[in-house]
């Protein structure tokens, strides 16, 4: 069988896989049962796999008959910590935790890829392993499998990520850096409490934090030239217990996303110098913690070529789209900077009905679980010189 008929042959499979996940979400290192679930699938498959030490991870591994190279596959399985509001009949019955960012789908299209492989594995020249992978949403998960070991020896890496903002079917990809580095930022605000109705005794922390916050932003508007691409969000504040009273603290989380890596400290100097200035000012104090995290995942010329050539040949050359690098972040940076890759995007949204991750309303059409698992097998196979 080829690669087409194998994927409608597993068809069935993959979108129960879906559902089951996206039915049962766990967060970020917590994915202890979904890491159970994926095991029991794998064996019934009689795929072997090992587990990583932290136990929420999976590299399952499809060997060829014949010797060759070896490739490794990412799909992701964390959730977010949102409650949701889709409607569908399979909708997460584990309360506040969704998958908004297409995880489910990702860890789905990761089984039916091994499937398949596994299906033609008298054809493949090399191994193929795919990586069921814990806590992308921390940055840290790529790490842990990383230092687990289980990667060691792999040639190329691939990976696909779902994207509600485009039609079905579309591919979306560049060549060279695809996505952000991500700074995590914690400002905490100290001022005096006091009474609503004496503000001149109090110092108000909630004040002096939307003065630093629109500060900050003054940043990237007059102090980065247009063409850097450095965002700064403002993400969460935290601060007060009743509407009479003026709080004594105040705590800001802040996200920021950028290429270069110089940003790392310019952006940590000036959110400091701006915070702690303007605090004292006004009479309060402030203290900054400005965390770089992850990579900029960058995409391997032969790779890209080999993804685009794919996409062309099975499915025109209207559905790729070739765009400038995004300042999302994802971690699979750190495997693409130890074996060298390339990541897509695929469309899932259906009918033009756009919604956008990371939110309550987030849908994906299930027509893209079999265009995934053809391209991702597509790869591998004639990466692992299958004929």
């Amino acid at each position: 069988m080829n690669v087409k008929d194998l994927v409608e042959k597993y068809h069935d499979d993959v979108v129960r896989v879906r559902r089951h996940l996206h039915k049962h979400p766990e967060l970020s290192e917590k994915e202890y049962e979904t890491c159970k679930y994926l095991c029991a699938e794998l064996e019934k498959c009689g795929i072997p796999y090992e587990v990583t030490p932290s136990g929420r991870s999976i590299v399952a591994t499809v060997k060829g008959d014949h010797p060759g190279r070896t490739i490794c596959l990412r799909g992701d399985i964390d959730a977010l910590p949102i409650e949701e509001a889709t409607g569908l009949p399979f909708s997460s019955v584990n309360k506040g935790i969704m998958h908004a960012c297409g995880h489910d789908a990702h860890g789905a299209m990761a089984l039916g890829t091994a499937m398949v492989l596994n299906s033609m594995k008298d054809r493949l020249h090399g191994s193929a392993k795919i990586v069921f992978q814990e806590a992308e949403e921390t940055m840290f998960g790529a790490q842990h499998v990383l230092d687990s070991g289980l990667l060691d020896g792999c040639d190329n890496s691939l990976m696909l990520h779902v994207v509600v903002d485009r039609d079905t079917g579309v591919f979306v990809t560049n060549y060279g850096v695809r996505c952000a580095k991500v700074g995590s930022c914690k400002i905490r605000i100290d001022g005096r409490a006091g009474h609503s109705s004496r503000p001149e005794q109090a110092v108000n922390p909630i004040l002096i934090a939307s003065k630093i916050i629109d500060a900050i932003g003054d940043i990237t508007a007059y102090e980065i030239a247009r063409d850097e691409y450095v965002v700064f969000s403002p993400t969460v504040i935290t601060s007060g217990t009743k509407e009479n009273i003026i709080p004594g603290s105040c705590y800001i989380e802040a996200n920021a996303r950028y290429f270069d890596d110089r940003y790392d400290e310019i952006l940590s100097r000036r959110i400091t110098e701006i915070a702690t200035g303007i605090a004292g000012a006004m009479g309060g104090s402030a203290e900054v913690e400005f965390i770089p995290q992850g990579t900029p995942m960058v995409n391997d010329r032969e790779s890209t070529d080999r993804a685009i050539d794919i996409i062309k040949r099975l499915y025109g050359e209207d559905k790729l789209v070739m765009t400038p690098p995004g300042l999302f972040g994802d971690d699979f940076a750190f495997i693409q900077k130890r074996f060298p890759g390339v990541v897509v995007n695929l469309g899932a949204a259906k009918d033009g009905e756009y919604t956008i991750g990371h939110n309550e309303h987030m849908m994906v059409d299930e027509a893209c679980l079999d265009i995934g698992v053809e391209f991702l097998s597509t790869y591998m196979s004639e990466y692992l010189g299958a004929q």
